[in-house]
């Protein structure tokens, strides 16, 4: 079958419809999807930069979601220091109300004190996010990174609030070395329990007094201790806190710059599409100008 040939001035119009109607299509495009630079054929230059950016945005808000995380972990832990500095204080209270209390009620007291004691451990015991526990072992690490540099972190060691490591002495040097199954009572102050001591005797309320001064003095010291550790945590929060926004901002700003290379501005694009329709449609008509020359061709036969 033998080509159809066809004048320059169709064959020009045609091109340019063509040429047109594949701008309309790349504008339709943009619009759609919102990017001037969706692959590499479109810039490669640009989109290869704008991946960079994007990728190391989505990577700092992984990063982002451990520091929160972290932050979750310490806010854990200061919860449960803020119970145990509850529970001492409850301590505390029994003792000083047992200042005045018969021997009757001076062993209710001392049931009490142990089942305060036995409950910090309880709480201890049970601080733990996401598996990690800071209360209950030294050798617990809370370890979040910033970012891809392996010096960019910030490492929280455990403190060790176990019963046997918690209560300090009178004067905060030492611990009084609770373990499990003794009596808080008789290691803190009183040999021989709250029972030991008889109001009748002023002697004995003297002494009773002397070592629940000296039992009181030592919960101080161990509320002091909690308060200082619990400080410690509290700034390491803060920092996390600073972390999480500034990685916030940032990756708003590496987004911000992606955006700039690859996204296509959509006001700009709109006119260039209304712009575009227009030139198709005077493309149009002009090729039917350009068609009526053959057309008065065809009039010489009739």
């Amino acid at each position: 079958m033998a080509d159809i040939a066809l004048s320059s001035a169709v064959r020009s119009n045609l091109m340019a419809l063509q040429s047109t109607s594949g701008f309309i299509d790349r504008t339709q495009g943009r619009l759609s999807t919102g990017l001037a630079v969706a692959s590499p054929v479109d810039d490669a230059v640009k989109y290869f930069q704008g991946k960079s950016l994007s990728d190391r945005a989505s990577d700092l808000m992984e990063r982002k979601s451990a520091i929160d995380q972290g932050v979750n972990a310490l806010n854990a832990a200061l919860k449960a220091t803020d119970a145990m500095e509850d529970l001492v204080k409850q301590i505390k209270g029994v003792v000083d109300s047992a200042r005045s209390a018969d021997k009757t009620q001076r062993k209710a007291y001392n049931t009490q004190i142990s089942e305060l004691a036995d409950q910090i451990t309880k709480l201890v015991n049970d601080a733990s996010y996401q598996g990690l526990n800071l209360l209950n072992s030294t050798a617990s690490k809370l370890s979040v990174r910033f970012s891809e540099k392996s010096d960019s972190k910030l490492d929280v060691n455990g403190v060790n609030f176990n019963i046997s490591k918690l209560f300090k002495n009178s004067t905060g040097s030492a611990d009084l070395g609770v373990t499990a199954g003794t009596n808080l009572i008789t290691e803190g102050a009183f040999a021989t329990g709250l029972t030991g001591y008889a109001n009748s005797l002023a002697s004995n309320l003297a002494s009773f007094n002397k070592h629940a001064d000296a039992f009181v003095a030592s919960l101080d010291k161990t509320i002091s201790k909690i308060r200082a550790e619990a400080a410690t945590m509290a700034g390491n929060v803060a920092i996390l806190e600073v972390r999480s926004n500034f990685t916030e901002e940032y990756v708003g700003v590496l987004e911000g710059g992606a955006g700039q290379l690859t996204l296509a501005d959509l006001n700009e694009e709109g006119a260039n599409l209304l712009a575009l329709q227009t030139r198709q449609q005077m493309g149009i008509q002009a090729l039917s100008f350009a068609g009526q020359s053959e057309q008065a061709v065809l009039g010489l036969f009739r």
